[in-house]
C-alpha cells in the first residue's frame, strides 16, 4: 500500500552532496568541540543532555525536543524501544551540572502496532501538560496515527497512552512525515499527511491539511476535518513539516508541486503555502511562493517561521550555477509579504551554502560550510541572527550548527558563520561526535540557551550556549 511510497525521498535529501569544480570562500572557523560519546565533559557552549544507546531508551531522535514549562525537555526517537520508537522526558537537573534524568514514557508496537510505529515528528504540550504527537506508520490502516501522553496522577507514575485518531489512508490522509501538531488560537490542533486526500498519484494521494477538534464530552471521540487536499500539482504537494498557525492563518511548506521546473524533470520543486479560514468552515489555500529550483532554492521539509510578516525557512537543495554546486547545497530563505493586499510575495535567498571546495576529499584546514538543511532555523537572541542545524556539510561532511547573522545596513548581506561541526581527535584517533546528522531544528530555552537533537550513533540530546 502506499504508506511506504516515497519514504526514503524524503530521507535521500539528507544524503544529497555538494561537488564543486572552483574553490569557493570557506565558512568561518568552526569551533571544535568534545561532546562525544565517550565522555560527558561540556566544551565550552556545549553540554551533553543524554545519549541514546539505541536499546530500550530509543535511538535516533529525528524529531527534536519539545521544552515543558518546568524545563523538561520531551521528545521521541523513531528507533528503540521496542525497536519501532519511544516517547520520552528529560527532567532538567535540580542544579547546574547536574545530570538531566531520563524516564520513558512509551515504546510503541507493543501491541502489535495497532498504537503507532516510529514516529518522526515533535510533540506539543498543552495547557494542561498532557503531550500529543503523531507517527507515520502503524495503526488501523497502517497510515499512522494520532497519539496523546497524559501525565500521571501521581507522582512518578506511568503516562496513559491514548490513540486519538487513526489515518485511513483515504481523504482523511496518510503518513505525517515529519510533522507535528500544532494548537491554534481556537483549541483545534492543525497538521500535514505526505499522502492521501485524493486518489492522483497512482492511489496514494498527495498530501493533506487537517485538523482534529477536541471531543465535547471528556472520552468522546476526536473529530478529524481534512482543510486542504493537495494535487501535486500548482498547488503543491507532499506537505512533511509542521504548520505555523498565527493570528488564525496557517503556514506551511510542500516538498514538490508548484512550477515545473525542478532539476532532472522531477515536477515541482516545492511551495510555501497559506491556508485562510472562510465563512462556513471552508479554507482558501493560496501558493505564496513557487520553488524554480535555481537559486532561490527547492525542496523543503522544514517549519517556517514569522517575524514582522515576513516567513523564513530552508530548502534543502538548490542549483546554484555562482557557487557551482551541483543540485544539494540549500538555502536559508525569506518570503516577504506584499506592500499591497493581494500583490506578490518576495522571496530573497538569505544565505547559499557553499560546497566543499575539495570533495570528494576533507575540507582544507577543516572550513567546510554547512550543507543540506532539513530543519527550520529560530531567531534567538537580541542582535536578530538565525540559527539552524544542517544534516551534511561541515569537516567531515557529518552536520553543523550555523548562526546567519542580519546585515550591518539596510540591503546588505547576511553573514553565515558554521559554529559547530564533526572534529577529529588526534589524541583518540576518533572523530568528536557532534553535531553527527541532526536532522530537526534548534528550540529556544533561557538565558541563552537552545536544545536539539543529532542521530548518529544512535542519537543524543544536547544543549548549546550561544
Amino acid at each position: 500500500m502506499h504508506k511506504n511510497m516515497n519514504h526514503q525521498r524524503s530521507l535521500m535529501l539528507v544524503g544529497a552532496i555538494c561537488l564543486a569544480s572552483a574553490i569557493a570562500v570557506p565558512a568561518a572557523q568552526a569551533q571544535r568541540l568534545t561532546c562525544n560519546r565517550d565522555t560527558i565533559t561540556a566544551s565550552p557552549g556545549c553540554t551533553p543532555v543524554f545519549f541514546f544507546q539505541g536499546g530500550a531508551d530509543g535511538g535516533d531522535p529525528v524529531g527534536g525536543v519539545t521544552l515543558g514549562a518546568n524545563g523538561d525537555l520531551y521528545g521521541t526517537t523513531t528507533g528503540g524501544g521496542t525497536n519501532n520508537g519511544t516517547v520520552y522526558q528529560l527532567a532538567s537537573p535540580a542544579k547546574a551540572g547536574s545530570p538531566w534524568g531520563y524516564t520513558l514514557l512509551y515504546s510503541f508496537g507493543t501491541i502489535g502496532g495497532s498504537d503507532g510505529l516510529q514516529p518522526q515528528g515533535p510533540l506539543v504540550i498543552d495547557a494542561n501538560g498532557v503531550l500529543y504527537g503523531m507517527t507515520p506508520y502503524g495503526g488501523s490502516a497502517g497510515c499512522g496515527v494520532v497519539f496523546s501522553l497524559t501525565p500521571p496522577a501521581i507522582a512518578g507514575g506511568s503516562w496513559p497512552y491514548s490513540v486519538i485518531y487513526n489515518f485511513l489512508g483515504g481523504s482523511d490522509g496518510c503518513n505525517p512525515w515529519y510533522s507535528g501538531l500544532v494548537i491554534g488560537e481556537n483549541g483545534v490542533f492543525y497538521g500535514t499527511t505526505a499522502y492521501g486526500g485524493s486518489t492522483e498519484n497512482a492511489g496514494a494521494g498527495w498530501g493533506t491539511v487537517f485538523q482534529l477538534t477536541v471531543p465535547a464530552a471528556p472520552g468522546g471521540a476526536w473529530t478529524e476535518s481534512v482543510l486542504y487536499s493537495f494535487t501535486g500539482g500548482i498547488d503543491g504537494g507532499a506537505p512533511e513539516a509542521s504548520l505555523l498557525s498565527t493570528s488564525g492563518v496557517l503556514y506551511g511548506t510542500a516538498y514538490t508541486g508548484g512550477i515545473h521546473a525542478c532539476p532532472g524533470g522531477n515536477g515541482g520543486c516545492g511551495v510555501v503555502f497559506e491556508l485562510k479560514p472562510r465563512s462556513g468552515g471552508k479554507w482558501k489555500q493560496s501558493v505564496l511562493y513557487s520553488f524554480a529550483g535555481g537559486n532561490d532554492g527547492g525542496n523543503s521539509s522544514a517549519p517556517v517561521i514569522i517575524k514582522n510578516g515576513a516567513l523564513y525557512g530552508t530548502t534543502s537543495q538548490e542549483d546554484n550555477v555562482t557557487a557551482q554546486c551541483s543540485w544539494g547545497c540549500g538555502t536559508v530563505f525569506e518570503l516577504a509579504p506584499p506592500a499591497v493586499a493581494g500583490g506578490v510575495w518576495t522571496e530573497t535567498a538569505l544565505y547559499h551554502f557553499v560546497p566543499n571546495p575539495a570533495y570528494p576529499g576533507p575540507c582544507p584546514t577543516e572550513q567546510c560550510d554547512a550543507s543540506t538543511p532539513v530543519g527550520g532555523v529560530i531567531f534567538f537572541g537580541a542582535g536578530g541572527a538565525l540559527y539552524g542545524t544542517t544534516s551534511y556539510g561541515g569537516a567531515f561532511s557529518t552536520g553543523t550548527i550555523f548562526e546567519l547573522a542580519p546585515p550591518a545596513t539596510a540591503g546588505g548581506s547576511w553573514t553565515e558563520t558554521v559554529l559547530y561541526d564533526t572534529a577529529f581527535d588526534a589524541a583518540t584517533g576518533a572523530y568528536t561526535n557532534f553535531p553527527q546528522s541532526p536532522l530537526a531544528g534548534l528550540i529556544a530555552g533561557k538565558k541563552g540557551i537552545v536544545y536539539g537533537t543529532t542521530t548518529g550513533d544512535a542519537g543524543m540530546v544536547f544543549q548549546l550556549k550561544l
